[in-house]
């Protein structure tokens, strides 16, 4: 009888060691069916990782901190050097130019993206009648994040670095100065001497914009920004952007 007993219980720990060791089983296997339907899902509601995208827009630069230094009697002396009289200075000015950009871009990840610009001036503007200004041309390299608001619109930061060069040309304008209390008017133009020959003493700068992007349904987008362009170190001028663009990703 006793025999009978302890043979019972030895099956029922055994009947008990196999039930436990399926409901471990089960329940790994269910975490595991319940981890690939998280990842499936979203991988099925990744809609940016790995595409790719082009854009084209307008943007408004905006110069801000230029120093315009005018002068008079530019000449050269018997040394080729020049040598020119300094009739006044204008700081702070800023200008607005126009131009077009294009861009090339590729998302890294769902919230992860860098690209490639290039843009071009298609409107200058001018400084006291004295000179003409424009950024000729610009490339940049970004890198940044991005991050869905709402289910049609997302913002987005991003970092890299310009390569830029600008368009200058110098005027002859009309001055009225007083010379030893005489007045008089005296042909005057902006310094070679004291300005950089085309404004920048640099041609490479970091740069950052932030944007908010807006679907029109499917692949296209459009996307308004704002950032700074560059900053030169030489002559501390700064070009701040802002812009509109239509994205389309594929």
């Amino acid at each position: 009888m006793g025999l009978k007993v302890i043979h019972r219980m030895t099956r029922c720990n055994s009947v008990l060691r196999i039930l436990l060791a399926i409901a471990l089983i089960n329940t790994s296997l269910l975490s595991f069916a319940e981890e690939q339907s998280i990842e499936e899902l979203i991988n099925s509601t990744s809609k940016k990782s790995d595409r790719n995208y082009a854009s084209f827009g307008f943007a408004m630069n905006e110069f801000r901190s230029i120093d315009l230094i005018l002068v008079s009697g530019v000449q050269l002396d018997r040394d080729g050097e020049i040598i020119e009289t300094f009739r006044g200075s204008f700081f702070p000015l800023t200008a607005q130019t126009y131009a077009t950009s294009f861009a090339f871009g590729t998302y890294l990840t769902e919230h992860f993206k860098t690209e490639v610009r290039y843009g071009m001036g298609i409107r200058d503007d001018t400084l006291k009648g004295a000179m003409d200004i424009n950024i000729n041309y610009w490339l940049n390299w970004y890198i940044g994040a991005t991050y869905p608001v709402t289910d049609y619109m997302s913002a987005y930061g991003m970092y890299g670095v310009s390569h830029y060069d600008a368009d200058v040309t110098r005027r002859e304008i009309k001055m009225n100065v007083i010379d030893n209390q005489i007045p008089k008017t005296v042909n005057g133009q902006p310094s070679r001497l004291q300005m950089e020959e085309d404004l920048f003493g640099t041609s490479f700068s970091t740069s950052w914009l932030l944007g908010l992007d807006f679907g029109l349904g499917g692949p296209w987008y459009l996307a308004f920004e704002y950032g700074r362009l560059l900053r030169d170190t030489d002559t501390n001028i700064k070009v701040y952007q802002a812009g509109t663009y239509l994205r389309y990703e594929f």
